[in-house]
């Protein structure tokens, strides 16, 4: 998994002086990978104790083991870039399969079985989202209804709250918000909670606000590639991880769901005779 990925996608639930390890390690990968701790520990003027927890914080046992990460992932880098062109659309393309090779390595098997199940089980699905993240919603959305699930979702927070206290414990709730600290889907899902329907989150940051309330959390990769031209790397990253969701769901009773998709298709195929 790349290592500047996953200290991506713990930034937000970094303390203040973790994060400017953090932050001096995504600025300046190559120049860290030589560092001792005491000279890593002065440049981001924290403490060597700081730098320790960091590494842990991110799934390493310590300094030593955060120094080969970045060795490898330096070297991996260099191997990547020999003889790649530089034109806009190989530039894109490699910023999106970077970010699709992260979220891959994020996606845990048996979370997208047991969210599959919990869709393939609930009697109405309610999505939380806003902002940007409400378009992944609205795909989302769109998908399952195809497959014949009753969902729930308005891009509009108010509305979105009103109809989070009346959900059953029967449904299912699914919240999205790629900085997963939005403050009208957290809102929206202690309203939900109170109704004792399993939560499922997607964020692109682990350790997230609505991660840490989900039952069961999913994350893509946060990673973005900061330009005038903007990215939809995240977003892409998002639609791959529900992509593998729906695929699972599927998975669960192929002959239903086809039966489901057939019967959707027709009518859809009526509506241009």
């Amino acid at each position: 998994m790349d290592l500047l990925a996953t200290i991506s996608s713990y930034f937000p639930s970094l303390s203040k002086s973790e994060q400017k390890v953090a932050q001096l390690i995504l600025s300046n990968p190559d120049e860290v990978e030589n560092l001792s701790i005491n000279d890593l520990a002065s440049m981001a003027s924290v403490g060597e104790s700081t730098v320790v927890r960091f590494s842990r914080k991110i799934g390493l046992t310590g300094f030593q083991d955060l120094k080969i990460a970045l060795v490898k992932y330096q070297t991996s880098q260099k191997q990547d870039l020999t003889d790649e062109s530089n034109e806009a659309k190989d530039i894109v393309y490699r910023q999106l399969v970077d970010g699709l090779q992260d979220t891959k390595g994020f996606i845990e098997q048996d979370k997208l079985e047991k969210v599959a199940k919990m869709i393939h089980k609930a009697e109405h699905i309610y999505i939380l989202s806003v902002g940007t993240s409400a378009f992944i919603a609205m795909q989302l959305c769109n998908r399952l209804k195809r497959l014949g699930k009753f969902v729930e979702f308005v891009p509009d927070g108010h509305l979105q709250s009103i109809y989070a206290t009346m959900i059953k414990k029967t449904d299912l709730v699914i919240a999205i918000s790629k900085s997963g600290n939005t403050k009208e889907v957290i809102q929206s899902i202690e309203l939900a909670s109170q109704s004792g329907a399993p939560v499922v989150t997607l964020s692109n940051f682990i350790n997230s606000k609505i991660s840490q309330m989900g039952d069961v959390s999913l994350v893509a990769s946060s990673k973005e590639f900061l330009s005038d031209a903007g990215s939809f790397s995240a977003e892409v990253s998002q639609l791959y991880l529900l992509d593998t969701l729906i695929k699972a769901l599927v998975d669960i009773n192929p002959e239903q769901y086809h039966k489901v998709r057939n019967l959707t298709n027709r009518a859809l195929v009526k509506r241009i005779e």
